[in-house]
Formats: structure tokens, C-alpha cells, sequence
């Protein structure tokens, strides 16, 4: 009984654990993404360049800082709605 218990206990320790990794590198992917838009568009706007492309990529970049509490609040309810089916 106790090592059932045990176990259960890892297996939810190691889904959580998924979780948060997946969560974490899908926030690592969308700050690199945003840096190279970033400094992309700053490039885009030394002379010579095309300072139109520039706007672009610094509205994208802008756009996905505000997806940073998004994947954040998404990761919070993936793991209280994984919680709430294991006490169904």
C-alpha cells in the first residue's frame, strides 16, 4: 500500500515537472524571439536600411511581450486543472 502510494505521488511529481519544462521552454523561445525582433529592428533602422521593416519587427516584438503572461497564466491553470482531476 505504501509503495502505491509512493509511486502515485512520483508520477504526479514527474508530470508537474513536464509541465513547468514545457512551460519554461516555450517562454525561453518566445524571449529569444523577441530579443532577435528586437535588435533586428534596430538594425533596420541605421541608415541605409529599411526603417518600415524596423516598425514591423519592433510592433511583433511588443506584441509577444504581452504573450509572456499568457504562457505564464496558461502554465498556473494547466496545473491546478491537472490537481483538480486527480482529486475527481
Amino acid at each position: 500500500m505504501e509503495y502505491k502510494r509512493e509511486l502515485k505521488y512520483k508520477e504526479k511529481y514527474i508530470l508537474k515537472k513536464k509541465i513547468e519544462r514545457n512551460y519554461k521552454i516555450l517562454g525561453l523561445l518566445n524571449d529569444f524571439m523577441i530579443g532577435f525582433e528586437f535588435l533586428t529592428g534596430s538594425f533596420e533602422f541605421l541608415p541605409g536600411n529599411s526603417t518600415v521593416i524596423g516598425v514591423y519587427l519592433f510592433i511583433a516584438g511588443s506584441a509577444q511581450i504581452l504573450i509572456v503572461p499568457i504562457i505564464k497564466i496558461a502554465r498556473d491553470i494547466h496545473i491546478k486543472l491537472r490537481k483538480l482531476e486527480e482529486k475527481l
